[in-house]
């Protein structure tokens, strides 16, 4: 029976781990769809299928509610939508309530892995005063290859630090994140603390792969230390 490796090294998701943003990508979206509904009544059904996609690539999230609902989105309004979110992210993102005291508690080398673009992660961790603790490891699967739930992004973390997936602890707080991290071979742990529904958002992020599940930063630091020592 193989032992598992020691963790040494953290990786965060982005949006919905450091920076508290998916409620305004969430907001956003619904805003800008909901006049191209052909039936206005799906009002919260629409709402619904976005919050339940939440940490998707853009792109596929668009695909699929358009399919769901028959918006007939161009390539024009995609890239507009893209460019409303990132803007409003960047300009109003706030850091998850106790991240950055969870962050000082917290001595390992870490890394941000994340389906949002570069300029995007950066400028919220900027914002948040954030990046500098991530400065030279932020990986965007814009860049890296396949977008969540492929493990590309949180591969190409461990390999920025040149240690083995097993020796890495992943955060996430979407069961696409949870699923990437799972299929990299690292240890995962699943935040509830800014999902609209955290009792089902737990089950989902345990379903797909988490040891763990936990809804405030206050709890992270000791979450990491047991599993340091963890042999």
């Amino acid at each position: 029976m193989m032992t598992r490796q020691a963790i040494t090294h953290l990786v965060c998701d982005c949006d919905g781990v450091l920076l508290d943003s998916e409620s305004i990508a969430l907001r956003v979206l619904h805003r800008e769809l909901l006049p191209l509904l052909p039936a206005p009544a799906a009002d919260a059904a629409l709402h619904a299928a976005i919050a339940n996609r939440l940490g998707m690539y853009t792109d596929l999230l668009l695909e699929e509610v358009d399919a769901e609902f028959g918006l007939g989105l161009s390539a024009q309004q995609v890239e507009r939508l893209h460019e409303s979110v990132g803007r409003a992210c960047g300009e109003e993102a706030l850091p998850v309530p106790g991240i950055a005291e969870a962050l000082q508690a917290i001595r390992l080398p870490r890394a941000v892995a994340s389906n949002s673009d570069a300029p995007r992660i950066e400028s919220g961790l900027r914002r948040c005063g954030l990046y500098a603790q991530f400065a030279g490891h932020i990986y965007s699967a814009h860049d890296v290859g396949k977008p969540k739930p492929a493990p590309d992004v949180y591969l190409a973390a461990a390999a920025g630090f040149g240690v083995d997936p097993q020796r890495c602890v992943a955060v996430d707080d979407s069961a696409t994140g949870v699923r990437a991290a799972a299929a990299a071979g690292m240890h995962v742990l699943g935040f509830t603390g800014v999902a609209h529904d955290r009792k089902a958002m737990a089950r989902r992020l345990l379903e797909a792969g988490a040891s763990k599940v936990f809804d405030d930063m206050k709890q992270f630091p000791q979450l990491i230390c047991e599993l340091v020592w963890l042999r």
